[in-house]
């Protein structure tokens, strides 16, 4: 009697398949006879099982598409954002701001316009790029000549469609997968006849939409090539058959054209000598969202609704619309010191440098964020504040137990710190924790004993030239102090008025802030004002008023203080960053650990405080 009835479905391999097969057969009265290794029914079983083993396999990956976290390929993430009404990002045209002069103009019109696609050259790395205008700019005759103070230009190839509505037809596709869909222009025109056109808009909120609102919807194809359709009565107006639809755009070359500043205009018509100057260098460049940003962005779209009221939806949509950000922090006017009830501060810091331009800024407030902000509320850009820590550690090593030169090490020493830098810090909220920075040195080879390792923080502040001002510091981390005069808190060097001396601030130990000036020689402190600013210890704030600085001694004003603690924290727009210009590596050899006669007899004790 057969002793298998029933098959099993639990393996997926093609190896266990066959022999879960070919247990089923040998278990029945019929096959009870039968050498399925040697006959026939041996290739009829690897039939069966490969059938089996694709069609599982099939079956496997088609679900996992069908999951955004699952989903392996893009265009079956791009098809779950759409369920979600999310577009992802396509790829991003750079965009460079001019100040535009035309002096000697051939006409004397009242008013001169630079028309919407007037080109501008310009070289990077020895190739040609175009960048064009993608709206009219005008400006009005003055002093014989037209000054165009502002004018955006961005980078790539124009490229123009025009289909024609009918009764079966009402959805048009964009065949360039580089299109950037922030430079398109959407018209429709009643009939090919007729030269009026209304200019539609995207449709990024539907809930304000009627049957007379001009808009279309656009969303990403398989191909990663775009379809653009219009309303349907409800939600938008519809297209009637015979309208013309005209499509403008840039097809571009994505993050190749970041870094232009050099420009040339190309074009005709304008006569007379155009002459562009930079205001903002190209930015922005980038490639589409990939399939991970795009799984990312649609569930903060979710969260969100694609509009900024709370400071997360402000932190979700800029880290969504807006490429070159490395960090990002939003906060309330109820939080911010002093309160400013009404607005929303923000804090960028980009991708590969420390601080966004006027012109960056302005993008993100007025294309990004405005459309999708309540009346009520109104963003607010922040400079970050960087609090740049000096790091001096000395390390004790034992020589005896490690073949590494003590350059060798060192230079470990100062990856490693940089590991911690890069994982750490450079970002808003960030933390630096001595324990944790401590022990990553002493991980970094079995023969390092221990480190003392010292801190300063450095901050920059942006002197106000010519004239008695104020200048605050809320460091928030406390200032250590001993209520004696130790130089918790000093600053670089600077001039003031009337004299060619050398001036710098320091405090007393017991709350205040003094003007001085060293003896060249002797370096001996002259007091000019004992009493320019003050300071709180326990806060971490310093208050300087009435100082006149006509230069600096430095390139840069830096207050330097002496936290009370050997962690340092941020807030709000801070960002704690341990640069690697001041960063100091010594090396000890650790006489104890060696094992010499003299153990600790000629122990050389670091100083734990600066």
């Amino acid at each position: 009697m057969a002793s298998n009835r029933r098959i099993q479905v639990s393996d997926l391999d093609f190896d266990q398949i066959r022999a879960n097969l070919k247990a089923f057969m040998e278990g029945q009265d019929t096959f009870s006879d039968y050498n399925f290794d040697g006959s026939a029914l041996s290739v009829l079983l690897d039939v069966l099982a490969y059938n089996t083993h694709y069609n599982a396999l099939y079956t496997n990956l088609a679900v996992n598409e069908m999951f955004l976290d699952s989903a392996s390929k893009r265009s079956s993430a791009v098809s779950i954002a759409n369920n979600f009404g999310y577009t992802p990002k396509s790829s991003t045209a750079a965009k460079a701001a001019l100040a535009i002069t035309v002096f000697n103009p051939s006409a004397t019109a009242q008013t001169l316009t630079i028309p919407k696609w007037s080109p501008f050259s310009t070289m990077i790395d020895n190739q040609a790029y175009t960048f064009y205008t993608i709206q009219d700019y005008t400006a009005n005759l003055s002093n014989g000549s037209y000054s165009f103070p502002y004018v955006e230009i961005y980078e790539g190839s124009p490229r123009s469609l025009t289909f024609i509505c009918t009764e079966l037809n009402q959805k048009f596709t964009i065949p360039y997968k580089d299109i950037d869909l922030a430079t398109l222009s959407v018209t429709v025109q009643p009939t090919g006849e007729n030269p009026d056109y209304s200019r539609y808009t995207v449709a990024n909120q539907v809930l304000s939409l009627n049957a007379e609102s001009e808009v279309y919807f656009i969303k990403e194809l398989e191909d990663e090539t775009y379809q653009i359709s219009f309303g349907s009565n409800n939600l938008g107006k519809p297209l009637a058959t015979g309208n013309v639809v005209m499509i403008q755009g840039l097809l571009t070359n994505k993050a190749q054209g970041n870094g232009a500043s050099v420009f040339t205009y190309t074009g005709t018509g304008l006569g007379g000598t155009v002459v562009p100057s930079i205001v903002s260098a190209a930015f922005g460049g980038a490639e589409k969202e990939s399939i991970d940003e795009i799984k990312y962005n649609v569930t903060q779209s979710f969260f969100d609704q694609n509009r900024c009221v709370t400071p997360v939806d402000f932190m979700s949509v800029i880290k969504r619309y807006y490429e070159d950000v490395d960090s990002v922090i939003v906060w309330g006017g109820e939080d911010n010191d002093p309160p400013v009830y009404g607005k929303v501060f923000i804090s960028v810091k980009p991708a590969n440098k420390a601080y966004l331009t006027p012109a960056e800024e302005n993008f993100i407030k007025e294309t990004i964020l405005t459309p999708r902000s309540v009346v009520s509320v109104t963003p607010e850009f922040v400079r970050p504040s960087y609090i740049e820590l000096e790091v001096d550690t000395t390390v004790y090593y034992n020589k005896t137990v490690t073949t590494r030169s003590a350059d060798n090490l060192k230079s470990s020493i100062a990856q490693a710190i940089q590991d911690y830098r890069s994982t750490n810090l450079k970002k808003f909220d960030g933390v630096f924790r001595m324990s944790k920075f401590s022990a990553a040195i002493d991980a970094v080879d079995p023969s390092i004993q221990s480190n003392i390792t010292r801190i300063k923080a450095y901050v920059e502040v942006v002197p106000k030239y010519n004239s008695y001002a104020e200048y605050r510091l809320n460091l928030v981390n406390p200032i250590y102090s001993e209520e004696v005069a130790e130089e918790a808190f000093l600053s670089t060097g600077f001039y003031i008025d009337n004299t060619d001396n050398v001036y710098y601030l320091d405090d007393d130990g017991v709350g205040n802030i003094r003007l001085f000036r060293k003896i060249e020689g002797t370096g001996e402190k002259i007091i000019q004002n004992p009493k320019i600013g003050s300071i709180d210890y326990s806060t971490g704030t310093v208050k300087i008023s009435n100082l006149r600085i006509t230069s600096l001694f430095d390139a840069n004003f830096y207050f330097i203080i002496k936290t009370a603690s050997f962690d340092v924290v941020s807030i709000r727009n801070q960002i704690v960053d341990i640069p690697t210009k001041r960063v100091t590596v010594s090396l000890i050899e650790d006489s104890i650990a060696a094992g010499t006669m003299i153990g600790g007899t000629n122990y050389t004790f670091t100083s734990s405080r600066s």
